[in-house]
Protein backbone atom coordinates (compact mmCIF):
# COMPACT_ATOMS: atom_id res chain seq x y z
CA UNK A 1 0.00 0.00 0.00
CA UNK A 2 1.59 3.30 -1.03
CA UNK A 3 1.90 6.18 1.38
CA UNK A 4 -0.13 9.34 0.65
CA UNK A 5 1.47 12.23 -1.14
CA UNK A 6 3.01 14.78 1.25
CA UNK A 7 1.42 18.10 2.01
CA UNK A 8 2.99 20.99 0.12
CA UNK A 9 3.83 24.11 2.12
CA UNK A 10 3.73 27.21 -0.03
CA UNK A 11 5.55 30.38 0.96
CA UNK A 12 4.43 33.94 0.31
CA UNK A 13 6.36 36.37 -1.80
CA UNK A 14 4.79 39.38 -0.09
CA UNK A 15 4.73 39.78 3.67
CA UNK A 16 3.74 42.70 5.83
CA UNK A 17 3.85 42.96 9.57
CA UNK A 18 4.41 45.46 12.34
CA UNK A 19 7.07 45.49 15.01
CA UNK A 20 5.96 47.35 18.11
CA UNK A 21 3.68 50.33 17.56
CA UNK A 22 5.67 52.53 15.19
CA UNK A 23 8.32 50.46 13.42
CA UNK A 24 6.22 49.21 10.50
CA UNK A 25 8.06 46.88 8.20
CA UNK A 26 7.19 45.62 4.73
CA UNK A 27 8.79 42.87 2.69
CA UNK A 28 8.28 42.15 -0.97
CA UNK A 29 9.94 40.24 -3.77
CA UNK A 30 11.58 42.67 -6.19
CA UNK A 31 11.46 41.48 -9.80
CA UNK A 32 13.01 43.97 -12.19
CA UNK A 33 15.24 44.50 -15.19
CA UNK A 34 17.65 47.34 -15.94
CA UNK A 35 18.47 48.65 -19.41
CA UNK A 36 21.26 50.88 -20.75
CA UNK A 37 19.97 53.55 -23.18
CA UNK A 38 22.20 56.30 -24.49
CA UNK A 39 21.52 59.93 -23.57
CA UNK A 40 19.55 60.63 -26.75
CA UNK A 41 17.39 57.48 -26.71
CA UNK A 42 13.63 57.96 -27.00
CA UNK A 43 11.38 55.85 -24.78
CA UNK A 44 9.47 53.58 -27.18
CA UNK A 45 5.72 53.05 -27.20
CA UNK A 46 5.34 50.72 -24.22
CA UNK A 47 1.82 49.68 -25.23
CA UNK A 48 3.56 47.54 -27.84
CA UNK A 49 4.73 45.28 -25.01
CA UNK A 50 2.57 42.14 -24.87
CA UNK A 51 -0.12 42.50 -22.21
CA UNK A 52 0.18 46.29 -21.83
CA UNK A 53 -2.97 48.09 -22.98
CA UNK A 54 -2.33 51.59 -21.70
CA UNK A 55 0.27 53.68 -19.88
CA UNK A 56 0.04 56.47 -17.33
CA UNK A 57 2.83 59.00 -16.94
CA UNK A 58 3.50 59.96 -13.34
CA UNK A 59 5.07 63.24 -12.10
CA UNK A 60 8.89 63.29 -12.10
CA UNK A 61 10.57 62.72 -8.74
CA UNK A 62 13.99 63.45 -7.26
CA UNK A 63 15.43 60.74 -5.01
CA UNK A 64 18.60 60.55 -2.93
CA UNK A 65 19.87 57.25 -1.58
CA UNK A 66 22.76 56.96 0.87
CA UNK A 67 24.23 53.44 0.88
CA UNK A 68 25.73 52.00 4.06
CA UNK A 69 28.16 49.13 4.37
CA UNK A 70 31.13 47.93 6.36
CA UNK A 71 34.55 49.40 5.57
CA UNK A 72 35.40 46.37 3.40
CA UNK A 73 31.98 46.36 1.66
CA UNK A 74 30.83 43.06 3.16
CA UNK A 75 27.19 43.65 2.24
CA UNK A 76 27.73 44.61 -1.37
CA UNK A 77 30.21 41.78 -1.94
CA UNK A 78 27.47 39.43 -0.72
CA UNK A 79 24.89 40.87 -3.09
CA UNK A 80 23.15 42.81 -0.28
CA UNK A 81 22.46 46.54 -0.19
CA UNK A 82 21.34 48.81 2.66
CA UNK A 83 20.25 52.35 1.87
CA UNK A 84 18.40 55.36 3.23
CA UNK A 85 16.26 56.85 0.48
CA UNK A 86 14.46 60.19 0.51
CA UNK A 87 12.07 61.31 -2.20
CA UNK A 88 9.57 59.26 -4.14
CA UNK A 89 6.78 57.04 -2.87
CA UNK A 90 8.96 54.57 -1.03
CA UNK A 91 11.04 56.78 1.24
CA UNK A 92 12.68 54.84 4.02
CA UNK A 93 15.39 52.39 4.89
CA UNK A 94 15.68 49.48 2.46
CA UNK A 95 17.61 46.25 2.89
CA UNK A 96 17.79 44.21 -0.32
CA UNK A 97 18.73 40.54 -0.06
CA UNK A 98 19.40 38.03 -2.87
CA UNK A 99 16.50 35.65 -3.49
CA UNK A 100 17.42 33.35 -6.33
CA UNK A 101 17.54 35.49 -9.45
CA UNK A 102 15.51 38.25 -7.77
CA UNK A 103 15.80 40.17 -4.49
CA UNK A 104 13.72 40.52 -1.36
CA UNK A 105 13.37 44.12 -0.22
CA UNK A 106 12.69 44.86 3.44
CA UNK A 107 11.51 48.41 4.09
CA UNK A 108 11.37 50.48 7.29
CA UNK A 109 10.26 54.11 7.86
CA UNK A 110 12.91 56.83 7.74
CA UNK A 111 12.86 57.81 11.42
CA UNK A 112 15.31 60.37 12.74
CA UNK A 113 18.58 58.58 12.10
CA UNK A 114 20.59 59.95 9.15
CA UNK A 115 24.31 59.35 9.65
CA UNK A 116 24.02 55.73 10.76
CA UNK A 117 21.29 53.13 10.32
CA UNK A 118 18.98 52.77 13.34
CA UNK A 119 19.51 49.66 15.42
CA UNK A 120 16.33 47.95 14.23
CA UNK A 121 17.65 48.26 10.65
CA UNK A 122 21.30 47.36 11.23
CA UNK A 123 20.20 44.32 13.25
CA UNK A 124 18.59 42.88 10.12
CA UNK A 125 21.99 42.82 8.42
CA UNK A 126 23.89 41.20 11.28
CA UNK A 127 24.12 37.89 9.46
CA UNK A 128 26.57 39.59 7.09
CA UNK A 129 28.09 42.44 9.10
CA UNK A 130 28.50 40.33 12.29
CA UNK A 131 28.62 43.48 14.37
CA UNK A 132 30.99 45.54 12.22
CA UNK A 133 30.21 49.25 11.99
CA UNK A 134 28.10 50.51 9.08
CA UNK A 135 29.27 53.71 7.37
CA UNK A 136 28.19 55.66 4.26
CA UNK A 137 29.98 54.30 1.19
CA UNK A 138 28.09 55.95 -1.68
CA UNK A 139 25.35 58.45 -2.48
CA UNK A 140 23.11 58.04 -5.50
CA UNK A 141 20.88 60.86 -6.71
CA UNK A 142 18.21 59.93 -9.26
CA UNK A 143 15.97 62.14 -11.38
CA UNK A 144 13.17 59.74 -12.27
CA UNK A 145 10.42 59.98 -14.87
CA UNK A 146 8.08 57.09 -14.04
CA UNK A 147 5.46 55.50 -16.28
CA UNK A 148 2.92 52.94 -15.11
CA UNK A 149 2.12 50.06 -17.46
CA UNK A 150 -1.55 49.05 -17.19
CA UNK A 151 -3.79 46.27 -18.47
CA UNK A 152 -7.20 46.82 -20.07
CA UNK A 153 -8.84 47.12 -16.62
CA UNK A 154 -6.38 49.73 -15.39
CA UNK A 155 -4.48 47.37 -13.10
CA UNK A 156 -0.81 48.32 -12.73
CA UNK A 157 1.33 45.59 -14.26
CA UNK A 158 4.71 47.26 -13.87
CA UNK A 159 6.50 50.56 -13.41
CA UNK A 160 8.89 51.82 -16.06
CA UNK A 161 11.42 54.42 -14.88
CA UNK A 162 13.59 56.65 -17.04
CA UNK A 163 16.42 57.55 -14.65
CA UNK A 164 19.18 60.16 -14.84
CA UNK A 165 21.66 59.14 -12.17
CA UNK A 166 24.58 60.77 -10.37
CA UNK A 167 26.70 58.72 -8.01
CA UNK A 168 29.35 59.90 -5.56
CA UNK A 169 31.67 58.29 -3.03
CA UNK A 170 33.53 59.87 -0.10
CA UNK A 171 36.86 59.58 -1.94
CA UNK A 172 36.10 59.31 -5.66
CA UNK A 173 34.87 61.28 -8.66
CA UNK A 174 31.22 61.69 -9.59
CA UNK A 175 29.70 59.14 -11.97
CA UNK A 176 26.78 60.02 -14.25
CA UNK A 177 24.67 57.84 -16.49
CA UNK A 178 21.17 57.12 -17.75
CA UNK A 179 19.24 53.90 -17.27
CA UNK A 180 15.77 52.47 -17.71
CA UNK A 181 14.32 50.26 -15.01
CA UNK A 182 11.27 48.03 -15.32
CA UNK A 183 9.87 46.58 -12.09
CA UNK A 184 6.90 44.24 -11.89
CA UNK A 185 3.94 45.25 -9.74
CA UNK A 186 1.09 42.84 -10.55
CA UNK A 187 2.28 41.68 -13.94
CA UNK A 188 3.69 38.23 -14.79
CA UNK A 189 7.41 37.56 -15.36
CA UNK A 190 6.66 37.16 -19.06
CA UNK A 191 6.07 40.93 -19.21
CA UNK A 192 9.76 41.58 -18.54
CA UNK A 193 10.68 39.09 -21.26
CA UNK A 194 8.38 40.87 -23.70
CA UNK A 195 9.81 44.28 -22.79
CA UNK A 196 13.31 42.87 -23.10
CA UNK A 197 12.61 41.79 -26.68
CA UNK A 198 11.10 45.14 -27.66
CA UNK A 199 13.86 47.26 -26.13
CA UNK A 200 16.59 45.09 -27.61
CA UNK A 201 14.96 45.50 -31.02
CA UNK A 202 15.08 49.26 -30.41
CA UNK A 203 18.80 49.06 -29.75
CA UNK A 204 18.62 49.29 -25.95
CA UNK A 205 20.34 46.31 -24.30
CA UNK A 206 20.19 45.05 -20.76
CA UNK A 207 22.58 46.91 -18.45
CA UNK A 208 25.75 45.05 -17.57
CA UNK A 209 25.38 46.22 -13.95
CA UNK A 210 21.87 46.30 -12.49
CA UNK A 211 22.54 47.86 -9.08
CA UNK A 212 23.21 51.61 -9.12
CA UNK A 213 25.57 51.48 -6.16
CA UNK A 214 27.73 48.87 -7.91
CA UNK A 215 28.14 51.20 -10.86
CA UNK A 216 29.25 53.97 -8.52
CA UNK A 217 31.77 51.83 -6.67
CA UNK A 218 33.04 50.04 -9.77
CA UNK A 219 35.69 47.39 -9.26
CA UNK A 220 35.65 47.89 -5.49
CA UNK A 221 32.77 45.38 -5.59
CA UNK A 222 34.20 42.29 -7.31
CA UNK A 223 31.86 39.88 -9.04
CA UNK A 224 31.49 36.55 -7.23
CA UNK A 225 33.35 33.69 -8.88
CA UNK A 226 31.05 31.66 -11.13
CA UNK A 227 29.81 28.32 -9.84
CA UNK A 228 30.60 25.66 -12.42
CA UNK A 229 27.54 23.59 -13.41
CA UNK A 230 27.84 20.03 -12.10
CA UNK A 231 28.25 17.27 -14.66
CA UNK A 232 28.40 13.53 -14.25
CA UNK A 233 31.87 13.17 -15.74
CA UNK A 234 33.21 16.10 -13.73
CA UNK A 235 34.80 15.62 -10.30
CA UNK A 236 32.40 15.15 -7.40
CA UNK A 237 33.88 18.30 -5.90
CA UNK A 238 32.03 20.36 -8.52
CA UNK A 239 28.70 18.77 -7.60
CA UNK A 240 29.24 19.25 -3.86
CA UNK A 241 30.50 22.81 -4.24
CA UNK A 242 27.46 23.83 -6.30
CA UNK A 243 25.12 22.44 -3.65
CA UNK A 244 27.16 23.97 -0.82
CA UNK A 245 27.12 27.40 -2.46
CA UNK A 246 23.37 27.18 -3.07
CA UNK A 247 22.49 26.18 0.48
CA UNK A 248 24.80 28.66 2.21
CA UNK A 249 23.16 31.36 0.10
CA UNK A 250 19.70 30.20 1.13
CA UNK A 251 20.65 30.21 4.80
CA UNK A 252 21.75 33.83 4.45
CA UNK A 253 18.56 34.72 2.58
CA UNK A 254 16.30 33.34 5.32
CA UNK A 255 18.37 34.88 8.12
CA UNK A 256 16.62 38.24 7.72
CA UNK A 257 13.11 36.79 7.98
CA UNK A 258 14.09 34.60 10.93
CA UNK A 259 15.34 37.69 12.77
CA UNK A 260 11.93 39.27 12.23
CA UNK A 261 10.19 36.18 13.58
CA UNK A 262 8.62 35.03 10.31
CA UNK A 263 7.64 31.39 10.80
CA UNK A 264 8.20 30.49 7.14
CA UNK A 265 11.79 31.74 7.22
CA UNK A 266 12.51 30.05 10.54
CA UNK A 267 11.26 26.78 9.06
CA UNK A 268 13.18 27.17 5.79
CA UNK A 269 16.35 28.19 7.59
CA UNK A 270 16.19 25.06 9.73
CA UNK A 271 15.61 22.87 6.67
CA UNK A 272 18.59 24.54 4.99
CA UNK A 273 20.77 23.76 8.02
CA UNK A 274 19.67 20.13 7.83
CA UNK A 275 20.48 19.98 4.13
CA UNK A 276 23.93 21.40 4.82
CA UNK A 277 24.55 18.87 7.61
CA UNK A 278 23.40 16.04 5.34
CA UNK A 279 25.63 17.27 2.50
CA UNK A 280 28.71 17.34 4.72
CA UNK A 281 27.85 13.86 6.01
CA UNK A 282 26.81 12.07 2.82
CA UNK A 283 29.81 13.38 0.85
CA UNK A 284 32.30 13.37 3.70
CA UNK A 285 34.66 11.02 1.80
CA UNK A 286 35.35 13.89 -0.60
CA UNK A 287 35.93 16.39 2.23
CA UNK A 288 38.49 17.03 4.93
CA UNK A 289 36.44 15.95 7.94
CA UNK A 290 38.75 17.68 10.40
CA UNK A 291 37.43 20.91 8.93
CA UNK A 292 33.83 19.97 8.14
CA UNK A 293 32.80 17.88 11.17
CA UNK A 294 33.03 20.87 13.56
CA UNK A 295 30.82 22.85 11.18
CA UNK A 296 28.27 20.03 11.21
CA UNK A 297 28.15 20.19 15.00
CA UNK A 298 27.59 23.94 14.98
CA UNK A 299 24.83 23.50 12.41
CA UNK A 300 23.25 21.02 14.83
CA UNK A 301 23.29 23.74 17.50
CA UNK A 302 21.62 26.21 15.11
CA UNK A 303 18.98 23.63 14.16
CA UNK A 304 18.15 23.34 17.85
CA UNK A 305 17.84 27.10 18.28
CA UNK A 306 15.57 27.35 15.25
CA UNK A 307 13.59 24.32 16.40
CA UNK A 308 12.73 25.93 19.72
CA UNK A 309 10.85 28.65 17.87
CA UNK A 310 9.52 26.57 15.00
CA UNK A 311 8.26 23.62 17.03
CA UNK A 312 6.20 25.81 19.35
CA UNK A 313 4.45 27.30 16.31
CA UNK A 314 3.74 23.87 14.85
CA UNK A 315 2.47 22.49 18.17
CA UNK A 316 0.26 25.53 18.70
CA UNK A 317 -1.26 25.20 15.23
CA UNK A 318 -1.76 21.45 15.65
CA UNK A 319 -3.43 21.68 19.06
CA UNK A 320 -5.55 24.65 18.07
CA UNK A 321 -6.79 22.69 15.04
CA UNK A 322 -7.62 19.71 17.23
CA UNK A 323 -9.57 21.94 19.62
CA UNK A 324 -11.43 23.58 16.75
CA UNK A 325 -12.51 20.15 15.51
CA UNK A 326 -14.15 19.30 18.85
CA UNK A 327 -17.84 19.89 19.54
CA UNK A 328 -18.18 22.98 21.76
CA UNK A 329 -19.59 20.81 24.55
CA UNK A 330 -16.30 18.86 24.64
CA UNK A 331 -14.12 21.91 25.22
CA UNK A 332 -14.03 22.41 28.99
CA UNK A 333 -12.28 25.39 30.51
CA UNK A 334 -10.07 28.11 28.96
CA UNK A 335 -8.27 25.72 26.62
CA UNK A 336 -7.67 28.13 23.75
CA UNK A 337 -6.47 30.87 26.09
CA UNK A 338 -4.00 28.47 27.70
CA UNK A 339 -2.69 27.43 24.29
CA UNK A 340 -2.10 31.08 23.37
CA UNK A 341 -0.37 31.91 26.63
CA UNK A 342 1.81 28.79 26.41
CA UNK A 343 2.93 28.88 22.80
CA UNK A 344 2.54 32.35 21.30
CA UNK A 345 6.06 33.55 20.58
CA UNK A 346 7.72 30.80 22.62
CA UNK A 347 11.30 30.20 21.57
CA UNK A 348 11.63 33.36 19.47
CA UNK A 349 13.47 35.51 22.07
CA UNK A 350 16.01 32.71 22.48
CA UNK A 351 16.36 32.44 18.70
CA UNK A 352 16.94 36.19 18.36
CA UNK A 353 19.67 35.94 21.00
CA UNK A 354 21.26 33.01 19.16
CA UNK A 355 21.25 34.91 15.86
CA UNK A 356 23.01 37.85 17.55
CA UNK A 357 25.63 35.69 19.27
CA UNK A 358 29.36 35.41 18.46
CA UNK A 359 28.77 31.68 18.07
CA UNK A 360 26.37 32.27 15.19
CA UNK A 361 28.66 34.82 13.58
CA UNK A 362 31.52 32.30 13.77
CA UNK A 363 29.34 29.64 12.13
CA UNK A 364 28.41 31.99 9.29
CA UNK A 365 32.09 32.82 8.79
CA UNK A 366 32.95 29.10 8.74
CA UNK A 367 30.29 28.46 6.09
CA UNK A 368 31.54 31.34 3.96
CA UNK A 369 35.05 29.91 4.20
CA UNK A 370 33.80 26.45 3.20
CA UNK A 371 32.36 27.97 0.04
CA UNK A 372 35.42 30.11 -0.73
CA UNK A 373 38.05 27.52 0.21
CA UNK A 374 36.40 24.10 0.36
CA UNK A 375 38.66 21.61 2.19
CA UNK A 376 38.77 18.63 -0.15
CA UNK A 377 40.12 15.15 0.48
CA UNK A 378 42.06 12.99 -1.98
CA UNK A 379 38.75 11.63 -3.31
CA UNK A 380 37.46 15.03 -4.40
CA UNK A 381 38.66 14.43 -7.95
CA UNK A 382 36.65 11.20 -8.23
CA UNK A 383 34.12 11.50 -11.08
CA UNK A 384 30.66 12.30 -9.71
CA UNK A 385 29.15 9.35 -11.58
CA UNK A 386 31.54 7.00 -9.84
CA UNK A 387 30.84 8.22 -6.30
CA UNK A 388 27.08 8.88 -6.66
CA UNK A 389 25.92 5.20 -6.51
CA UNK A 390 28.05 4.62 -3.40
CA UNK A 391 26.49 7.60 -1.62
CA UNK A 392 22.94 6.49 -2.41
CA UNK A 393 23.65 2.89 -1.42
CA UNK A 394 25.07 4.01 1.94
CA UNK A 395 22.10 6.26 2.73
CA UNK A 396 19.56 3.59 1.72
CA UNK A 397 21.33 1.08 3.97
CA UNK A 398 21.05 3.46 6.92
CA UNK A 399 17.32 3.92 6.33
CA UNK A 400 16.56 0.20 5.87
CA UNK A 401 18.46 -0.71 9.04
CA UNK A 402 16.52 1.80 11.13
CA UNK A 403 13.19 0.88 9.58
CA UNK A 404 13.80 -2.81 10.31
CA UNK A 405 14.75 -2.01 13.91
CA UNK A 406 11.46 -0.15 14.34
CA UNK A 407 9.48 -3.08 12.93
CA UNK A 408 10.53 -5.27 15.87
CA UNK A 409 9.14 -2.88 18.52
CA UNK A 410 5.66 -2.73 20.05
CA UNK A 411 5.91 1.06 20.20
CA UNK A 412 8.19 2.05 17.33
CA UNK A 413 7.53 5.82 17.50
CA UNK A 414 11.03 6.84 18.57
CA UNK A 415 12.67 4.30 16.28
CA UNK A 416 10.61 5.48 13.33
CA UNK A 417 11.71 9.03 14.09
CA UNK A 418 15.28 7.81 13.57
CA UNK A 419 14.20 6.07 10.36
CA UNK A 420 12.65 9.33 9.21
CA UNK A 421 15.93 11.18 9.73
CA UNK A 422 17.71 8.51 7.69
CA UNK A 423 15.13 8.84 4.90
CA UNK A 424 15.76 12.58 4.92
CA UNK A 425 19.47 11.97 4.50
CA UNK A 426 18.68 9.79 1.48
CA UNK A 427 16.37 12.44 0.09
CA UNK A 428 18.90 15.26 0.54
CA UNK A 429 21.68 13.20 -1.04
CA UNK A 430 19.40 12.54 -4.00
CA UNK A 431 18.65 16.26 -4.30
CA UNK A 432 22.37 16.92 -4.60
CA UNK A 433 22.61 14.33 -7.37
CA UNK A 434 19.62 15.58 -9.38
CA UNK A 435 21.79 17.52 -11.87
CA UNK A 436 23.46 14.29 -13.03
CA UNK A 437 20.67 11.77 -12.34
CA UNK A 438 17.70 13.46 -13.95
CA UNK A 439 14.21 11.97 -13.80
CA UNK A 440 15.08 8.81 -11.87
CA UNK A 441 16.70 10.81 -9.08
CA UNK A 442 13.78 13.23 -8.96
CA UNK A 443 11.44 10.26 -8.50
CA UNK A 444 13.57 9.07 -5.58
CA UNK A 445 13.37 12.54 -4.03
CA UNK A 446 9.59 12.45 -4.41
CA UNK A 447 9.27 8.99 -2.85
CA UNK A 448 11.59 9.83 0.05
CA UNK A 449 9.55 12.97 0.70
CA UNK A 450 6.42 10.80 0.98
CA UNK A 451 8.08 8.63 3.61
CA UNK A 452 9.45 11.56 5.61
CA UNK A 453 6.12 13.38 5.45
CA UNK A 454 4.21 10.33 6.75
CA UNK A 455 6.69 9.70 9.55
CA UNK A 456 6.73 13.41 10.29
CA UNK A 457 3.01 13.25 11.05
CA UNK A 458 3.74 10.42 13.46
CA UNK A 459 6.41 12.49 15.19
CA UNK A 460 3.96 15.39 15.41
CA UNK A 461 1.56 13.16 17.36
CA UNK A 462 4.35 12.17 19.75
CA UNK A 463 5.17 15.81 20.42
CA UNK A 464 1.53 16.86 20.78
CA UNK A 465 0.84 14.01 23.24
CA UNK A 466 3.76 15.09 25.39
CA UNK A 467 2.62 18.71 25.25
CA UNK A 468 -0.99 17.79 26.08
CA UNK A 469 0.16 15.94 29.17
CA UNK A 470 2.18 18.95 30.31
CA UNK A 471 -0.74 21.29 29.59
CA UNK A 472 -3.08 19.08 31.61
CA UNK A 473 -0.73 19.14 34.58
CA UNK A 474 -0.40 22.93 34.42
CA UNK A 475 -4.17 23.36 34.04
CA UNK A 476 -4.81 21.09 37.00
CA UNK A 477 -2.45 23.13 39.16
CA UNK A 478 -4.44 26.25 38.21
CA UNK A 479 -7.74 24.56 39.09
CA UNK A 480 -8.87 24.29 35.47
CA UNK A 481 -10.69 21.30 33.92
CA UNK A 482 -8.39 18.79 32.21
CA UNK A 483 -11.04 16.76 30.38
CA UNK A 484 -10.34 18.28 26.95
CA UNK A 485 -6.59 17.64 27.16
CA UNK A 486 -7.22 14.00 27.96
CA UNK A 487 -9.69 13.70 25.11
CA UNK A 488 -7.23 15.18 22.65
CA UNK A 489 -4.45 12.97 23.98
CA UNK A 490 -6.57 9.88 23.32
CA UNK A 491 -7.32 11.11 19.82
CA UNK A 492 -3.62 11.61 19.12
CA UNK A 493 -2.87 8.13 20.46
CA UNK A 494 -5.36 6.70 17.99
CA UNK A 495 -3.88 8.78 15.19
CA UNK A 496 -0.39 7.48 16.04
CA UNK A 497 -1.61 3.88 15.92
CA UNK A 498 -3.17 4.50 12.52
CA UNK A 499 0.01 6.07 11.14
CA UNK A 500 2.18 3.23 12.47
CA UNK A 501 -0.19 0.66 11.00
CA UNK A 502 -0.24 2.44 7.64
CA UNK A 503 3.55 2.56 7.55
CA UNK A 504 3.87 -1.13 8.42
CA UNK A 505 1.41 -2.03 5.70
CA UNK A 506 3.03 0.25 3.14
CA UNK A 507 5.72 -0.58 0.65
CA UNK A 508 7.94 2.26 1.89
CA UNK A 509 11.15 0.26 2.21
CA UNK A 510 10.62 -1.53 -1.09
CA UNK A 511 9.66 1.73 -2.77
CA UNK A 512 12.85 3.50 -1.68
CA UNK A 513 14.94 0.44 -2.48
CA UNK A 514 13.61 0.36 -6.03
CA UNK A 515 13.89 4.12 -6.39
CA UNK A 516 17.48 4.07 -5.18
CA UNK A 517 18.34 1.31 -7.63
CA UNK A 518 16.98 3.35 -10.54
CA UNK A 519 18.66 6.53 -9.27
CA UNK A 520 22.02 4.78 -8.89
CA UNK A 521 21.80 3.53 -12.44
CA UNK A 522 20.88 6.98 -13.79
CA UNK A 523 23.47 8.93 -11.78
CA UNK A 524 26.17 6.37 -12.45
CA UNK A 525 25.89 6.34 -16.25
Amino acid sequence: MPLPAPKVERGRAHRRTAVGKVKAVSTHREVEATFAPDDAAEVPDLTDVDGVQQVRHEPPVEMTAIYFDTADLTLLRSGVSLRRRTGGSDEGWHLKVPAGGDRDEIGRPLGRSVRTPPKHVSDLALGWTRGAALVPVATVTTSRSPTLLLDRDGEVLAEFADDRVTGTTPDGPDVRWREWELELVEGPPELIEAADRQLEAAGVPRAGVSRKVERVLGDRVPSPPPVQPPEGGAPVSRLVHARLTEQVGKLAQHDVGARQGFDADIHKMRVTCRRLRALLASFRDALDRDRTDPVREELRWLVGALGGARDSTVVHEQLRRLVDEQPPSMVHGPVRRRLRSTYAGRGKPALRSALRSPRYFALRESLDQLVAHTPWSDLADTPARELAPKVLRKELKRYRKRSRAAAALDDPTDALHEARKAAKRLRYAAETLEPIGGKAVRHLVRDARRVTSHLGELQDTAVSRSELQALAETAASAGEPTFTYGRLHAREELRAEQLISAYRESDAVAMLKAGTKDAKAAAGK
